[in-house]
């Protein structure tokens, strides 16, 4: 079996890399590029991060419709948070 080669926190940083140029998208544009199932979850974890942080607003007009990305914040996320990501504390 092959190591997981995806992270939550290598998803975060690529999407605040990206997000403030695009302004609104959606999560299919996001992810119309990565073909690994792995790699989509990892983003989609991200993105609920940066919502949880209140740096983008999410919208879903209809069931199982395409969810909208709306970038909201700035790039000052503190580098520890952005790390400590993928330690999960349940």
């Amino acid at each position: 079996m092959a190591p997981i080669r995806a992270s939550v926190a290598e998803a975060l940083m690529e999407l605040l890399d990206e997000l403030p140029s695009l302004g609104r998208v959606t999560f299919a544009q996001l992810t119309e590029a990565i073909h690994d199932r792995i790699a989509v979850v990892c983003r989609f974890l991200a993105i609920l991060e940066l919502y949880k942080q209140g740096r983008v607003d999410l919208e879903q007009s209809d069931r199982f419709g395409d969810i909208q990305v709306l970038w909201t914040g700035g790039n000052d996320v503190g580098f520890e948070a952005v790390f400590n990501i993928d330690d999960y504390e349940g």
